[in-house]
């Protein structure tokens, strides 16, 4: 559905650019030929009378300059017409590129709500990272929660079928490890009623994933220089989010759970956790972490060219874009 309306958005926008932009050059072009035309006739005339030529040379020498016009303007339209199909084609590979961030940044921010409504009516607000355990296991999970839950869920195991179906880009083999953490992180939570930390670090990591799409799209249409402000906020949230709370919600994972949660080993009546399972999410989230340590650098790296002066680029997209 949202393709149904991007797609045609976007192709609406690129013909009113490409009018505009043949506007811009028509007019330039006849500036000047206007400024050729006088300096031409006053050439020819002052020539004429100075070889006894008169009106004989300078239509021969306006017949010459019209040759040379026309061989440029038959080489020119030859030349734009050899360049036609792939301008079709990369302005067709933005459309979809649009209409893919668009449904992002959509499914984000409608998300990203959703997750802050559940977060504000929750125990551990607005960051008692101590409630994410005590009490455990937190059953029955409430209804929101749980189709919250579960709807993000099934997004994540669809990005993974996607990744696979749609072109590799470049950092393909760090998107799917990333998207296989984070499903196999989402399945165990649920079965093992881990469900109030699952929506914390949904809600941190996605607030990020609404500036992004919204930086490309931006990108997409020229709307200079609002791809460069919106990464450099979506830098500021990444910092605060997924370098900054994030961090602080793994230590909860690996140094407070082992004091806050009955162990099975340790005697702990059903439902409680095992020291292996509880090894396996420290190692997951710890891996979270390492990917969004990567990606930082990256990011910091096309912020610094931004700054620079350099326009920002998806180092994502093919070498076309």
């Amino acid at each position: 559905m949202m393709r149904g309306v991007l797609a045609p958005f976007m192709r609406y926008w690129i013909r009113r650019e490409h009018r505009a932009r043949l506007a811009r050059h028509a007019a330039r072009a006849n500036g000047k030929k206007q400024e050729a035309s006088h300096l031409a006739n006053g050439h020819s005339t002052t020539t004429s009378i100075a070889n006894g030529h008169g009106a004989n040379g300078v239509g021969q020498e306006l017949r010459a300059r019209k040759g040379v016009i026309d061989h440029g303007s038959a080489q020119t339209l030859q030349s734009k017409s050899k360049g036609l199909t792939k301008r079709q084609r990369l302005d067709e590979k933005k459309v979809t590129r649009f209409a893919e961030q668009g449904w992002s940044f959509f499914y984000y921010i409608v998300y990203w709500s959703f997750g802050m409504w559940i977060h504000v009516n929750s125990p551990w607000y607005p960051f008692k990272l101590d409630n994410l355990w005590i009490g455990y296991p937190h059953t029955p999970i409430p209804g929101p929660v749980k189709f919250y839950y579960l709807s993000q869920l099934a997004f994540w195991v669809n990005q993974v079928i996607v990744l696979n179906l749609e072109e590799r880009r470049k950092d393909y083999h760090q998107m799917m490890t990333h998207h296989i953490i984070t499903t196999t992180l989402m399945v165990m939570s649920y079965v093992n009623g881990f469900t109030r930390v699952g929506c914390l670090i949904l809600v941190l990591f996605d607030l990020c994933d609404i500036l992004l799409p919204l930086a490309k799209m931006f990108k997409y249409m020229s709307l200079e220089p609002l791809p460069d402000i919106t990464f450099g906020l979506f830098l500021l949230s990444w910092l605060v989010t997924r370098q900054g709370l994030y961090t602080f919600v793994v230590r909860s994972v690996v140094f407070d759970t082992p004091y806050l949660l009955p162990f099975r080993e340790n005697g702990a009546p059903e439902p409680a956790i095992t020291r292996r399972r509880w090894a396996t999410y420290s190692v997951l989230l710890t891996g979270l972490a390492i990917l969004s340590l990567i990606w930082l650098l990256e990011i910091v790296r096309i912020a610094k060219s931004a700054v620079m002066g350099k326009p920002v680029e998806d180092t994502r997209s093919d070498e076309e874009e």
